[in-house]
């Protein structure tokens, strides 16, 4: 759980302070970043739930549960966002210090990046819950039931109940694909929200 949560505060650092990023800042990042708070409590909700399986109960995840159920409601008001606790989330992710998340997805790959305002879930009558891929780029405002392929980009205001295929963008409400074969690595190096979905259609 603490090389993930590095990990993540290594993103986070980076996209803050592109060109001066240090361990010093990377410390210094936990005391005001939201959505590291976010990721911090999920994964040890989501490492408790583990162990649980695993061991089933023992007076240190007796402890554990008591610390999380102390600290989870305070954190998903202060934040404003809620991600479930069965949630796989990989190392090296983003999530918005903007809150108003509500994320319900199966799992979140590696170099992702999600903006405020986003809900992620199964559609009513949906048996399984969304996968995110590595190095999706969401927007703000977005609402997700499909599956996101690795390199995925969603532009702000989408409505996505379709698959998105790897390295394509989705954008509208119904969302499309608008483009396919699009590096977003660009998007994913800065905090840039505000993307014009022109400027991503093919020329």
């Amino acid at each position: 759980m603490w090389s993930e949560l590095a990990a993540d505060a290594r993103l986070s650092s980076r996209l803050r302070w592109p060109d001066q990023d240090s361990s010093l800042r990377r410390a210094l990042i936990w005391l005001r970043s939201r959505g590291l708070l976010v990721l911090a409590l999920q994964r040890m909700s989501h490492r408790y739930m583990q162990r649980r399986a695993q061991h089933g109960w023992t007076l240190g995840l007796i402890l554990t549960r008591l610390l999380l159920a102390l600290t989870r409601m305070p954190i998903m008001m202060v934040t404003k966002c809620d991600v479930g606790e069965t949630v796989d989330i990989a190392p090296g992710v983003y999530l918005s210090d903007c809150g108003f998340l509500i994320l319900g997805m199966a799992r979140i790959g590696s170099g992702t990046l999600i903006h405020e305002r986003v809900t992620v879930g199964p559609r009513a009558g949906d048996a399984g819950k969304p996968v995110i891929g590595a190095n999706v780029w969401i927007g703000p405002d977005c609402i997700i039931y499909g599956d996101l392929g690795d390199g995925a980009t969603v532009l702000p205001g989408s409505v996505v109940s379709i698959g998105v295929p790897s390295a394509a963008v989705a954008a509208g409400n119904p969302a499309t694909i608008i483009r396919r074969q699009f590096d977003n690595a660009a998007l994913r190096r800065t905090l840039a929200r505000d993307i014009d979905s022109g400027s991503l259609a093919p020329g």
